[in-house]
């Protein structure tokens, strides 16, 4: 799998959230969504993948997460409704879904489970091989969104 494959699969789940936030570019979930990109790759190279990603579902809440999940398969809309939760939760569930494309999780419905079965593969593999994809999200969120209290 080239960078690229990596790059036009964030590109497409990008569009795809903003297809699907109620208020577009103006949304605060997408604020929140972009504070994410921007302070999350970090804390993985900090602390490692699993307890970043653990540390993002205990912001997401279980309940949200499930919420922008259905929304996001069945291409619903996104209110701002708890926006922060939700910027966590969108974060964490495009990288779960990056992980089951590239098969190294089976699904999103449990996330605990997939958290478990990033532990049972080389961290630092799927760390890497996660990169390309994060760092295009982060450039795409801050092309496209305003920072969390930023007036445009």
């Amino acid at each position: 799998m080239s960078a690229s494959d990596h790059i036009l699969s964030a590109i497409m789940d990008f569009e795809n959230l903003l297809n699907s936030l109620e208020k577009k570019e103006e949304s605060k979930v997408g604020e929140s969504f972009r504070s994410r990109c921007r302070e999350l790759p970090s804390l993985i190279e900090d602390v490692g993948l699993i307890p970043a990603l653990s540390f993002c579902y205990a912001k997401a809440k279980k309940d949200i997460y499930e919420e922008i999940k259905s929304t996001m398969k069945n291409q619903g809309k996104i209110n701002d409704d708890n926006y922060i939760e939700k910027g966590y939760s969108i974060y964490f569930y495009f990288v779960l879904k990056r992980l089951k494309d590239l098969k190294l999780i089976e699904n999103l419905d449990e996330p605990i489970k997939a958290l478990e079965e990033i532990g049972n593969r080389k961290q630092r593999v799927v760390g890497k091989l996660l990169r390309p994809y994060i760092v295009q999200m982060k450039k795409l969120s801050e092309a496209v969104f305003k920072a969390e209290g930023e007036r445009r």
